[in-house]
């Protein structure tokens, strides 16, 4: 555990030494140079505005989703259950792909029906009516994402608060808007600040829409331009990345101190405990709205775009006019059993994902254990610096291995263990998350009891509180998979042709043009994920009701 902490460090560390020292001299000539940059307001008032923008509008959705699943009779337990992971079983890049293949100007399969429909009614147009190569094209795709950030931090805390607090307020007469000004929002407060930092985290590094969507719309946002720097540029301009990356963790900056004012201003209290929780809202005639909402985003997240991907890889090639009596799966089963280099992929990105999941629930289940057997300063200070990289952006993770791992001593440019270190750094928060819930549930009483009859910290860690944490552990393993494997933002500068992951495999295919190779990976990987997280759904649910000591 100190050893990863030493790693974290070290690695971010040298991202912040490395803005201020340049060739063993205090000149800080990244920082010079990221504001020279040409175009650098501009850079970042898209940044800024499509982030903020995103970020309302996901919150607003989110915080309706979960007040639909949590508060009312239109909730739909399984889906509202998946709904944060719905949008990552296809890999953001493939699902703004997908989106360019549905909303396409010319080409795309709803605007060549939309033109369709209109030439019914004697309106004839050539291109549009949507073209997703838009600013509110980028918008739609970072706000697809981000809504489940939203909604699970708004979820829990609906969960976590009583009801009956927002039915004593309507039953003194309060209107719906007053009580969700006064009661409901300012119990919500931490939940939304929450929600409001993981967005930003997310949304500052994200690149794969951007990268799809931007670079044709001519929407230049920070995250694009410091992976062009540093892997799209010959030499790479590693100096003026870092300078960049800098606004990065300045915005994430604000974000956690505006969170941690939120913190310390949330203060109130409920007189004498909870209440009896109050009824269900029951919406009556706008039920089914409700619920088509909820399969509504799911349909947009994830089966649209998986749908065009599916037509255009059936097809061989991408067009509005297709051949429905020449549809064969021969091309997809050409592209995943013959391209060597997308084998390649496939292999190197499960083979991560198995290693590095394994790896970061493991160290983060030590650490669990330790955090809840010690509440000493040092503990606190462990456990803040393994969580810091959560508030970093995969950029930032990138750009430190590279400083850090990729040149001399450790010479670990273009290899699988700069990917892992990386992966570990970036996910371990995550995965820390997972194993507190799952510490938690075990009692300290049974620990105390291993250690009053002997046992040593490793020997009741392995007999007590590890087989029955494995539920939630296994859980666990199965989210960081699913991350690792369509991993982009750190694969894309670390990633090479020697080592190709998934990911970075997507991008160089979406650049050459290939779109019915580049649906082929796209489904492989969401039926991988989707096997996965049933399998681990699974597994867990046996595990969990096997009767504990």
């Amino acid at each position: 555990m100190t050893a990863f902490a030493g790693l974290v460090v070290y690695t971010l560390g040298g991202v912040l030494v490395s803005l201020f020292v340049n060739d063993g001299e205090l000149n800080a000539s990244p920082l010079r140079e990221a504001f020279q940059q040409p175009g650098l307001a501009e850079l970042l008032s898209n940044t800024l505005i499509i982030v903020l923008t995103s970020m309302v509008l996901a919150v607003a959705l989110g915080s309706l989703f979960a007040w639909i699943g949590e508060r009312t009779d239109a909730a739909l337990p399984k889906l509202t259950a998946i709904m944060p992971m719905l949008p990552f079983l296809l890999p953001p890049i493939a699902g703004a792909i997908g989106w360019t293949l549905l909303l396409s100007d010319r080409s795309g399969f709803l605007n060549v029906l939309a033109r369709g429909a209109l030439g019914w009614f004697g309106i004839d147009v050539e291109t549009g009516p949507v073209n997703i190569y838009s600013w509110w094209g980028m918008i739609f795709l970072y706000t697809i994402y981000q809504i489940p950030f939203a909604y699970l931090m708004i979820a829990a805390g609906l969960r976590n608060s009583d009801p009956a607090l927002e039915e004593q307020a309507r039953v003194c007469g309060s209107s719906p808007l007053a009580t969700l000004r006064k009661v409901t929002i300012p119990v919500l407060r931490p939940s939304l600040g929450a929600a409001a930092l993981f967005m930003a985290w997310f949304g500052f590094s994200f690149f794969s829409v951007p990268v799809v969507i931007g670079t044709q719309s001519g929407i230049d946002v920070l995250s694009v331009r410091i992976v062009q720097l540093i892997s799209f540029t010959y030499p790479a301009q590693t100096t003026l990345a870092l300078g960049l990356s800098m606004f990065l963790m300045l915005f994430v900056g604000v974000a956690w101190y505006v969170q941690g004012r939120v913190l310390r201003g949330n203060r109130h209290a409920v007189l004498g405990g909870r209440g009896s929780r109050a009824g269900t809202v029951r919406l009556g005639v706008w039920r089914l709205p409700a619920r088509a909402l909820l399969v509504g985003y799911m349909a947009i997240a994830v089966v649209l775009p998986l749908t065009a991907h599916v037509v255009v890889v059936l097809n061989g090639f991408w067009t509005p006019n297709i051949d429905w009596s020449s549809l064969t799966l021969d091309h997809l089963r050409g592209y995943l059993f013959n391209d060597p280099l997308t084998q390649d992929s496939l292999a190197t990105s499960l083979r991560l994902a198995a290693i590095g999941a394994t790896l970061g629930i493991a160290i983060a289940a030590l650490f669990s254990h330790h955090l809840q057997s010690s509440t000493g300063r040092g503990s606190r200070a462990l456990d803040g610096i393994i969580k810091l990289p959560a508030v970093f952006s995969g950029i930032v993770v990138g750009t430190g291995c590279i400083l850090g791992f990729a040149g001399s001593p450790w010479n670990l440019g273009g290899t699988i263990w700069i990917l892992l270190l990386a992966y570990l750094i970036l996910f371990i928060p995550q995965a820390t998350v997972a194993a507190d819930a799952a510490a938690a549930q075990v009692g300290r009483e049974l620990s105390e009891a291993s250690r009053i009859s002997g046992a040593g910290g490793g020997a009741t860690f392995l007999k007590i509180n590890f087989p029955l944490m494995i539920p939630g552990l296994v859980a666990g393993w199965g989210l960081l998979f699913v991350w690792m494997v369509g991993e982009l933002e750190a694969s894309s500068m670390l990633a090479s042709t020697t080592t190709p992951v998934v990911g970075f495999r997507i991008l160089d295919v979406f650049v050459n043009g290939d779109f019915a190779l580049l649906a082929a990976l796209s489904i492989a990987l969401t039926v991988i994920n989707v096997t996965v997280l049933t399998i681990v759904g699974l597994l867990s649910k046996k595990l969990g009701g096997v009767p504990r000591p």
